[in-house]
């Protein structure tokens, strides 16, 4: 009780101090200067256009965009609208006896009073301050709610209306080279450390143990880590999502639903949804890095706005900036930089790029007796306290993610598995600490452990994730070519079996497979077998893999030839200029080289 006290007085105190400000009445001094008068007899602010105090404070400029701090701690941007009497009132709103002390319009005559304030002057100052501020955009300079890192790499937990930093509360705005913009009320960390006997994470794993997971605790401890990646956010170089799949009865909605598990322990800091668009996704999450849950992200249900929030959720993982259009029809830069979850009962084709970046928790039907939703106990405090775990334990982090990514790069995963997998992994663990790991009985010693249960090959979010090389010769070998041949069409790789057991012979196969414009070479005694010739550049072969990522429907450009030669050279791929220009259906042309023989062991090999 004590914490949660010691916290609304903190709270309180900011809010009083934010009040205590007062400005003159119209035409009286304020600290002792007449209005007007401030440029000659007060203290100005760092720009030399503003008195010091102003409430109103210069961020800068871009090309006609002039932007500022107003009175509700929000970003005014000014656009390419005047900045009027009524856009000026808006800045300054609450505070507008400021603007008759500042910048006073007089009645004429000799009892000369202050009648309101000259607009022209106001933003003369304005704008020259944000010139004086230099260049300023809020892409990569605002900052909501939600965990970030400062210039120093130091923790700052954005609660909305005030900021934690260094174990105390502030108030918002700039702090080094950003800006915290003023937000609704989120979660605040508990006000005292949160010892082992009293950490919310322990009593989470025993609730997440009633549902029927796929994987036992490897998804216990992800959906924990999916909670502690939530409240690190921004704070975290790579943000992983979840994608909870499972029947009808499973328990996906007390799980992650509005009133569910999930909810109930992040609170308001979890943004949550369902048949969200991309343009409203945007809209919520603004410069926020506040974790976002759509349920009910179904494979059926509009699967091109599936895949826009899936590929929107891919680029969150790292922050990359996407631009959009704006409503002026100009490209607005946005940088998502929040943990996604998703819920289905049957969910869309994810494509492997956005797969590596996820982990898919699979909810069994629940066994007998557990119909009943597990309730955390004082769940209003549930998120306080996970999130003071994280402001006192964040220090800890970089060790135990490099520890967990040692032990999944030992059971093969390559950088992007140890980074998804390693970051839930060491975000559950950084919420429960060694004490709570061991009152829940989850290894936390050997860790090799959790890299048993990893495995790169028993994986299956890695199922269908592969090099591009190979996912792009595949696609070359096994797509119909339009060609029929008694009755059916035949794939290349189809073409080249029937070539190797002799059912056809080498000019039939040439000929069937320069129908795709692909060339069959017989190498002699330079490599064994034959070399399957796939041109740089071609009509015939981008139609075959039109709407594939190596030949986009409605772009000219091709990349097939660039995801060859990423491929095993010179084992499987030959590019020697010496060698490569093949003449196809009567014209050469240079192309890639592949050694079939060599190919099929590699695939034999690895499965």
């Amino acid at each position: 009780m004590s914490a949660v006290i010691g916290a609304s007085v903190g709270r309180i105190e900011h809010a009083l101090k934010r009040q205590a400000i007062r400005w003159p009445l119209k035409g009286m001094p304020y600290e002792g200067i007449t209005p007007g008068a401030w440029r000659e007899e007060g203290e100005l602010d760092t720009t030399g256009y503003l008195p010091a105090d102003c409430p109103v404070r210069p961020l800068g400029y871009s090309g006609e965009d002039y932007y500022f701090v107003d009175t509700s701690g929000q970003v005014f941007n000014s656009g390419d609208k005047a900045l009027g009497v009524e856009r000026v009132q808006k800045l300054f709103a609450g505070c507008e006896d400021f603007l008759y002390w500042a910048w006073p319009s007089w009645s004429a005559g000799k009892n000369r009073r202050v009648t309101g304030f000259k607009a022209e002057e106001v933003r003369r100052d304005l704008y020259a301050a944000c010139r004086t501020r230099g260049p300023w955009t809020p892409t990569d300079r605002v900052r909501g709610r939600g965990a970030w890192l400062d210039n120093e790499g130091r923790l700052v937990l954005h609660c909305g209306e005030y900021l934690w930093v260094n174990g105390h509360l502030e108030d918002t705005g700039e702090l080094g080279d950003y800006f915290y913009v003023r937000r609704q009320a989120s979660l605040v960390p508990w006000a005292d450390p949160v010892t082992s006997d009293i950490n919310p994470a322990v009593e989470i794993v025993k609730h997440l143990r009633t549902w029927n997971f796929e994987r036992g605790d490897v998804d216990v401890m992800f959906a924990l880590g999916w909670m502690g990646v939530s409240l690190m956010g921004a704070a975290l170089e790579w943000r992983p999502s979840v994608f909870i799949v499972g029947d009808s009865g499973a328990g996906k909605s007390e799980l992650s639903g509005k009133s569910g598990l999930f909810r109930a322990a992040l609170g308001r800091s979890m943004l949550s949804t369902t048949n969200a668009s991309e343009a409203g996704l945007y809209q919520i999450v603004g410069h926020d890095s506040l974790p976002i849950f759509i349920d009910e992200l179904e494979g059926d249900d509009n699967p091109d706005q599936a895949q826009k929030i899936v590929k929107m959720a891919r680029d969150a993982a790292s922050g990359s900036v996407r631009i959009r259009g704006g409503s002026d029809h100009k490209g607005v830069e946005f940088a998502a930089q929040s943990t996604f979850g998703f819920s289905a009962i049957n969910p869309p084709g994810i494509p492997p790029a956005s797969m590596s970046r996820l982990a898919v928790l699979q909810l069994n039907p629940l066994k007998a007796g557990d119909g009943k939703a597990p309730r955390l106990k004082a769940a209003e405090t549930v998120g306080p306290r996970l999130l003071r775990r994280v402001a006192d334990h964040f220090g800890e982090f970089p060790d135990i993610y490099e520890a967990y990514r040692t032990t999944l790069r030992e059971h093969g995963h390559n950088a992007r598995g140890q980074n998804t997998f390693g970051t839930f992994l060491a975000a559950a663990h950084l919420l429960l600490g060694d004490e709570g790991m061991e009152a829940c009985g989850l290894e936390y010693e050997n860790l090799d452990h959790w890299g048993s249960l990893l495995a790169a090959d028993a994986v299956p979010e890695l199922d269908n994730v592969k090099p591009t090389w190979l996912d792009c010769i595949e696609k070359i070998l096994t797509r119909p070519i339009d060609q029929y041949k008694g009755g059916t069409r035949h794939t290349a790789a189809q073409i080249l079996e029937d070539l190797q057991n002799k059912a056809i012979s080498f000019i039939a196969a040439s000929d069937m497979l320069a129908a795709a414009d692909l060339g069959l070479v017989d190498s002699g005694d330079l490599v064994e077998g034959y070399l399957l010739a796939v041109p740089h550049q071609s009509d015939i072969l981008q139609r075959l893999l039109s709407g594939t990522a190596y030949a986009p429907i409605g772009v000219s450009t091709t990349s097939w030839h660039w995801a060859l030669k990423r491929g095993p050279r010179p084992d499987i791929f030959i590019l020697d200029k010496n060698r490569n220009r093949i003449t196809i259906a009567g014209h050469q042309r240079r192309c890639t080289l592949v050694r079939v023989a060599e190919l099929r062991r590699w695939l034999h090999k690895h499965g």
